[in-house]
């Protein structure tokens, strides 16, 4: 029963956090991931969705996760999204008063979500290899600083931006970077092609031999 995973709720400084067990496994993880149903749409972009600022998709992704230690559905985290923040009105969406084409959401969606997919693997194979004194995930963090994951290694604290090195990825980097100081932190910037991405179901993931390529960047910074 859920209720009886909730380790912790904490009330301090008009903040309520909970904390809960995630006793799940990379393998338990990635026999998920083999059982998606999932297809790229074919590249349709609606530009004024392209361009948008959306309020987040990883929180109905995240809130899921949480909630049920399973990832999502594609269809599960876009409903999610579009009860939690758009008004449907046939093939428009409503989102804090501005109408968008309701197709271009769910392209957008259907682009970022394998993203999220393989941000959380690589946050697990990360434990899993217990390289790491620890490997730490923050939505918050991810979303305001695009900062995908910080890691703890000999002492010292690095924070991983993961992309797939692809003109659209490094198009956003570049624009997280005007938007950042990332000056003040270790900042690695860990793009990988796709090429050498491993398929589980129809989700392309990092593997072990990105985690030898990460520390080879750790020790090269």
């Amino acid at each position: 029963m859920f209720l009886r995973n909730i380790k912790d709720i904490r009330i301090s400084n008009n903040t309520i956090s909970v904390t809960r067990k995630a006793n799940l496994s990379l393998k338990e993880l990635e026999d998920q991931i083999k059982k998606l149903e999932f297809q790229a749409s074919k590249d349709f972009k609606s530009k004024v969705t392209e361009n948008a600022k959306l309020p987040p998709f990883i929180q109905s992704f995240f809130y899921l996760f949480f909630s049920n230690l399973k990832i999502p559905t594609e269809k599960e985290f876009v409903d999610t999204y579009l009860k939690w923040a758009g008004i449907i009105n046939g093939d428009k969406v409503i989102i804090e008063n501005k109408t968008y084409p309701l197709a271009g959401i769910k392209a957008r969606m259907n682009r970022t979500y394998p993203s999220i997919i393989r941000d959380l693997h690589f946050l697990y194979l990360l434990e899993n290899s217990k390289l790491f004194d620890e490997v730490d995930y923050s939505m918050e963090r991810d979303y305001l600083n695009g900062l995908d994951l910080k890691i703890n290694y000999k002492k010292q604290t690095y924070y991983v931006s993961l992309l797939i090195d692809t003109n659209r990825a490094n198009y956003f980097k570049k624009k997280k970077i005007e938007r950042h100081d990332y000056s003040v932190i270790n900042e690695i910037v860990f793009n990988v092609s796709f090429d050498s991405l491993s398929r589980i179901g129809n989700i392309y993931l990092l593997n072990q031999k990105h985690i030898k390529l990460l520390l080879e960047r750790i020790n090269q910074n």
